[in-house]
């Protein structure tokens, strides 16, 4: 499999493997990915910028605030176009992340997709 995935956490090789981790990472019914831009950003390259939030199966589970993750898609002329590495980026804000967890009635509303701005170049 020519498949292989990083974030500043995790790198694995395969597409079942990462397949198995995401499902097995997230609580099932909980998680959230909503797409705010995507461009073609340079050849064999797609950026997607999205928004990830949800509950997490790590120790007793908790609530991951919604943060901003850009996705940076290689893809494979010699493998039919298809997708062949998958780098997530993303900023984790421990501190918050407590925060978040332990004062569930402060949690600020979400805010419609729609009103977060893509950080993507027009005319990419």
């Amino acid at each position: 499999n020519s498949f292989s995935f990083s974030d500043p956490q995790v790198s694995l090789t395969g597409i079942e493997e990462y397949s198995r981790g995401v499902r097995s990472f997230y609580k099932q019914g909980t998680a959230v990915g909503e797409v705010v831009c995507t461009a073609v950003t340079a050849p064999d390259t797609i950026t997607v910028v999205w928004r990830n939030y949800g509950t997490v199966n790590i120790g007793p589970g908790f609530d991951l605030a919604p943060y901003i993750v850009t996705t940076t898609l290689k893809t494979s002329a010699e493998e039919g176009g298809l997708i062949v590495r998958q780098e997530d980026a993303f900023v984790v804000d421990n501190a918050a992340l407590i925060k978040y967890n332990l004062f569930k009635g402060k949690r600020p509303v979400v805010p419609p997709i729609a009103s977060v701005a893509c950080p993507l170049p027009r005319d990419a």
